[in-house]
């Protein structure tokens, strides 16, 4: 009989060779190991002393079953249980328990212990090797009923028992699982993974298997299979079944379906890619608007919108269209990027393409947007098929405008998916917006700027003009005294009636959609000034088109306009959008006017002439004594002292004063 090493208190071997099946024992203060040894000469057996050591060996070296005491130096068996189950979960495991163990079997048993035994049973060891000899057997799936099949009636997933050739020896589905596999199990069992799969899916199949048996660990992978529910995803987990089956290896593959954690996976790999294109957009709008200060045209507006926004690698091409009055099929003003000349192509198709999304972008002042050019009404199946050929995946429209004025639009097209999402649009749509605030500014920088300008006069003959009905029917006049913008792009605007009373007008007024508020603002005996607020007028919509106007009558039931803009603006362009808005409008007049020049000095000068001597003094000497500083450097009264003059006098010299200049900065 060989002889057995125990822990460090023998001098003994610490295995004996035996035959081909190998058992671990783990235990503490006692010598069951030692007993069995020499009970039994068809075994190899190997002795640790605690749950870590166990666990050490195991990843070192396969064994084909467990013996352990439940109790353990720092540990129990349970523990020890549960720590194999993890990794081995189909390793045959024998517990010991010592006198009154009962709630511990129950525990084991839970946690899926092959056999338990009282340290009392195994005394004259048949016990002990019986036990070992049916779980090594039927645990593993050898002779008799499995008790994996016996699982399997609860079995979530679905198990297979494959050679190391790849044969199906055994197929293990529980009542819920069937519709999971491949096939049915008469169908499988005797079979190849070559007769069910396609040649390189079961080649990688078949390399999982081997992995698994030269490791002698579980394995994991994750593969999709076409099964009676449709498409599924599974995570198999293959372990050494420990036992050859008809003389060749075999592992246990435990196949979990994982398609609804695969599609939650999906789902937040999608959100979080969504969300770095967001904030990818963000950065490219917010280096935007800080450069559109810099940018002096429209032109430069829409050209420095297009590079960024490609230079950004979201977008593969962008294009500014022009606005819809003008147009006849995609018109580039402005461009970057290119796909293999698609924009080129578009521009080719004219008119064929109809109401593409950039005419309908213009049209109804809103996002036009394809996600996927697969599944689109929005482009006619010529164009979604060259869009195809380039690689295109999906496209935005966006509307370029400023208040009720659409410039024209931004286009982007990309040969991603996924970069068009509703926080990504919103985010475009705020760009949009911003491109026409540029614009609009742009021109009524350049107006002011310029030497020369372009004056229009138009006409206008429209029963929506709430101040020409007030005209006609009270035989009054009414003309524009100054214009302030309010929020949400309204305009204040001051009209200066003749010839009738406050009350008629208001009266009327009150009535009129177009206004929203109305004041009086002051009256003399020839008229008053009315503040009101109006959400549409054609003042406004002169403005918006691009226009400064300079001043707006209406007299004898007609509405006089005239505006000015940058000599070298597209006439055509503001007339028609004008005219679009208010059909019934005509253009009378179109004349250069040149603006001179005036130094800084000239400016002071015309500022004094326009001053009292009195005027200047008083103004003068509140402005050194520091009578407009805050706080103070002097009251009304020391200032007025100093003058040998009364306060109310020195307050009526000031106000004239400031009223004389304020109207030489905002009326001139």
């Amino acid at each position: 009989m060989a002889n057995l090493r125990y822990g460090e208190h023998t001098e003994m071997p610490d295995e004996i060779m035996l035959n081909n099946q190998t058992v671990l024992f783990v235990e503490h203060e006692t010598d069951i190991a030692r007993t069995f040894a020499r009970a039994r000469d068809d075994l190899t057996v190997h002795v640790e002393s605690s749950a870590s050591e166990c666990l050490v060996r195991l990843e070192r070296r396969a064994v084909d079953c467990i013996v352990s005491n439940y109790d353990l130096p720092e540990s129990d068996g349970l523990s020890l249980l549960e720590s194999v189950r993890d990794d081995y979960p189909n390793l045959p495991f024998v517990m010991l328990t010592g006198a009154g163990g009962e709630h511990v079997a129950s525990e084991a048993i839970s946690a899926g212990v092959s056999d338990y035994l009282p340290e009392t049973t195994v005394d004259g060891m048949d016990d002990l090797w019986t036990s070992i000899e049916n779980v090594i057997e039927t645990h593993l799936g050898g002779r008799g009923e499995s008790r994996i099949k016996a699982l399997t009636t609860t079995f979530p997933d679905v198990a297979f028992l494959l050679d190391d050739k790849g044969y199906y020896c055994e197929l293990l589905v529980g009542p819920n699982t069937e519709n999971l596999a491949a096939s049915s199990p008469t169908n499988l069992v005797g079979r190849q993974l070559h007769d069910v799969f396609p040649e390189d899916e079961a080649d990688r199949f078949l390399t999982h298997i081997h992995r698994t048996l030269d490791t002698g660990r579980i394995e994991t992978m994750e593969y999709p299979l076409e099964v009676e529910r449709g498409e599924r995803w599974f995570e198999a987990r293959t372990t050494p079944l420990g036992a050859k089956i008809n003389g060749r290896e075999a592992v246990v593959w435990v196949a979990r379906d994982i398609t609804d954690r695969r599609k939650r996976e999906h789902k937040l790999t999608r959100q979080h890619e969504e969300l770095e294109t967001l904030n990818q957009i963000h950065r490219v709008i917010q280096e935007v608007i800080h450069e559109l200060v810099h940018a002096a045209t429209r032109d430069d507006i829409e050209q420095l919108i297009c590079e960024r926004l490609v230079d950004s690698g979201l977008y593969e091409l962008a294009w500014t269209d022009e606005s819809e009055v003008s147009r006849e099929g995609v018109t580039p003003r402005t461009r970057a990027g290119g796909i293999d000349g698609y924009l080129d192509t578009l521009i080719d198709f004219g008119t064929a393409i109809d109401d593409d999304p950039a005419d309908m972008a213009m049209r109804t002042d809103e996002l036009q947007v394809i996600r996927d050019v697969r599944d689109t009404d929005k482009l006619p199946p010529a164009v979604c098929q060259e869009a195809l050929d380039c690689g295109v995946e999906s496209g935005i429209s966006i509307p370029i405008s400023y208040g009720n004025t659409v410039y024209g639009t931004l286009s982007l097209v990309s040969t991603q998916s996924g970069v068009l999402g509703k926080r990504a649009q919103a985010a475009l749509e705020t760009l949009g917006d911003t491109i026409g605030f540029a614009i609009n500014a742009a021109k009524n920088k350049k107006i002011l700027l310029s030497d020369s300008a372009v004056e229009l006069e138009f006409q206008v003959n429209d029963p929506r003009e709430v101040f020409l009905i007030i005209s006609r029917e009270l035989d009054c006049r009414c003309y524009l005294h100054g214009l302030v913008p309010a929020s949400d792009g309204k305009l204040l605007h001051y009209v200066r009636i003749d010839g009738t009373s406050p009350k008629r007008v208001k009266e009327m007024v009150s009535d009129a959609k177009q206004i929203e508020e109305c004041r009086l603002i002051e009256s003399d005996d020839a008229g008053f000034v009315l503040e009101t607020v109006m959400a549409e007028s054609t003042v406004k919509k002169l403005i918006e088109a691009g226009a400064a106007v300079q001043s707006a009558t209406v007299d004898s039931g007609e509405v006089t306009l005239v505006a000015e803009v940058p000599h070298d603006t597209d006439v055509r362009q503001v007339v028609d959008t004008f005219q679009s808005a208010y059909p019934d409008s005509q253009l009378v007049g179109k004349r250069t006017v040149r603006r001179g020049t005036q130094t800084a000095r000239e400016f002071r000068q015309s500022l004094t002439e326009r001053l009292t001597d009195r005027q200047e003094t008083a103004l003068r000497t509140a402005y050194f004594a520091g009578y407009y500083d805050w706080p103070r450097g002097s009251t009304a009264e020391e200032v007025a002292g100093s003058l040998d003059i009364t306060s109310p006098t020195l307050h009526y010299h000031l106000r004239k004063a400031q009223n004389e200049l304020l109207s030489a900065f905002i009326d001139g």
